[in-house]
This record gives C-alpha cells, structure tokens and sequence, in this order.
C-alpha cells in the first residue's frame, strides 16, 4: 500500500507573523487616514490665514476693506465701478462687507466685489487665482445678473466667481457682515439664484471642523471667532448647521453640551454635516 500524505497547517510561528504582518497594514492605513486629515485641516487654515494676510495688506495699502471700498476711492485707484449709488452693499467705505441687495444678483453688492479687489492686478493679485477668472461670464455693473450661478463649470460656474475651499467636499468660500464684523464662510454651495438666494449645505466631516475650531479658537461650535454657521437662503442672516440636543450621525453638534458630535452615537464625528464661519483677524 502507497503511504498517505500528512496535511500539514500553519505553526504558531507562522500565524503570528502573518498577523503581525496584518496588524502593520490595518495600521498603515490607519495613520495613512489620520495623515490625510491633518492634511486637509492645515490646508483649510493656511488658506484662511493667507486671506487674513491678504486683506490686511490691501487695508495698508488703500486704507479700506477689499470690496467695500468707497465708490469715489474705487473710481481713483481703477477698481472695478459698481455703478450705483453707494449705498449698503454697494461700496459704501463703513468697513463691512455687506451683501444687501443681494449676493450676486446686481454685480454691486460687496461680496462679489471682495474677491474682484484682492485678486485684482491693482491689488497685486494678493490670492491665488482671479475672480471673476478670464473665462467667466462678467457681472454687469447694476444690471441683472445673466443667470444663476451653478456647480456646472462653464460661464456660469460658480468657482469662476468664489474660490473652492481646501477642504474640499465642495465648498465654496464666501464673505458676508453680520452684528458688526466680516465673516468668511465655506459651506457646499449648490447654486446662488439671481434672485439674491443662495442654496448651501454642510458637508465638512465634524471631526475636522472640529480640529479646525480647536486649531485657532475655542473648540465650541456657537462662540468664538469660528462658529459652525453659514449662509444658505439669506444673505443677510446665517443658518446654524445642524444640530439637536442629542449628538448622532447628522448633527455637527449637540446644543445642550455646545460641543462637536465626534462621540460614539455620531461615528465619532466622521458625518460631512458642518460648515464653518472664521471671523475675520
């Protein structure tokens, strides 16, 4: 009779080390993952920073704030002529950048304006990229705007006319002015309508909107120089981003602690549900 083969499996040595083997990997991945946010948390800082740098540098120089600059003072140094009378939200020189009328829908209002000043040639070009870029459709002095500005790139492409956030998750930079200070503001914007509407979201996960706030301010999503609201609908007023009194996987935070939902009943903060405003410094 032939002899039968023994089977033979894996020794103990061998199995630990294909799960120490496994173990490297799960936590390669792991810090790769971490990696990557601290990544995305400091590019969206820097960029802020640098727009902080930016208007400062155009306020030493021109003695007013990008965008809200007096008609008269816009008209001497060649800065693009809203065409209106310099009233709110049309080059007034009161220090705010403010959207009265409307986001973009008239070309006058300061926070189109804003982002036409400190990338303008005039300036220096003091931020990357050109807005409105060359490509874009231009908006017209106190004219209806052509038509509503989309996520769809062609003419009316609204990263022609805003920068894209650094986050990424779609969003979108924006200026506004509410109870006495200017805001930048960076939420998903589905499309801003001529009709002065503008149609955001949150999308940032919550645990790095979080590591943001607590990277430059308090950490608390309602107080502070950062705080967990944006413009959606109205120009003139914010919307909080979502929150509840309990944390879970849709909220940004939790209004009865005023914390971020990073615990474990909201995936540890891992839900795109905020957006952020940072006061400006």
């Amino acid at each position: 009779m032939g002899q039968g083969h023994t089977a033979q499996g894996f020794t103990l040595i061998e199995l630990s080390i294909v799960l120490v083997i496994i173990g490297l990997i799960v936590g390669g991945i792991l810090v790769g993952q971490d990696l990557i946010k601290a990544a995305e948390v400091r590019a969206q800082i820097s960029q802020i920073e640098k727009y902080n740098q930016a208007v400062n540098t155009f306020r030493a120089k021109f003695q007013a704030i990008p965008g809200d600059m007096a008609l008269s003072s816009a008209n001497q140094f060649g800065f693009a002529d809203s065409g209106c009378d310099g009233t709110q939200g049309k080059r007034d020189g009161n220090g705010l950048v403010e959207g009265a009328g409307g986001f973009f829908n008239t070309g006058a209002n300061e926070p189109a304006l804003f982002w036409q000043d400190i990338s303008s040639a005039i300036a220096g070009n003091l931020i990357d990229g050109q807005f409105p870029n060359s490509g874009a459709a231009a908006i017209p002095g106190c004219a209806t705007q052509p038509g509503n500005l989309t996520t769809t790139p062609g003419t009316l492409f609204i990263g022609d006319f805003l920068p894209a956030g650094k986050i990424g998750h779609g969003n979108f930079i924006y200026v506004y002015a509410t109870s006495g200070y200017n805001w930048y503001g960076i939420s998903q914007i589905s499309v801003i309508y001529t009709t002065a509407e503008v149609v955001s979201a949150g999308s940032i996960p919550v645990i790095l909107a979080y590591n943001i706030d607590k990277k430059i301010d308090d950490g608390l999503p309602t107080t502070g120089a950062v705080q967990a609201v944006f413009l959606n609908g109205s120009v003139t007023a914010t919307s909080a981003a979502p929150n509840a009194a309990t944390d879970s996987t849709t909220t940004c935070y939790n209004t009865i602690s005023n914390v971020y939902s990073i615990g474990s009943a909201a995936n540890y903060g891992a839900g795109g549900n905020c957006a952020l405003s940072f006061r400006f410094q």
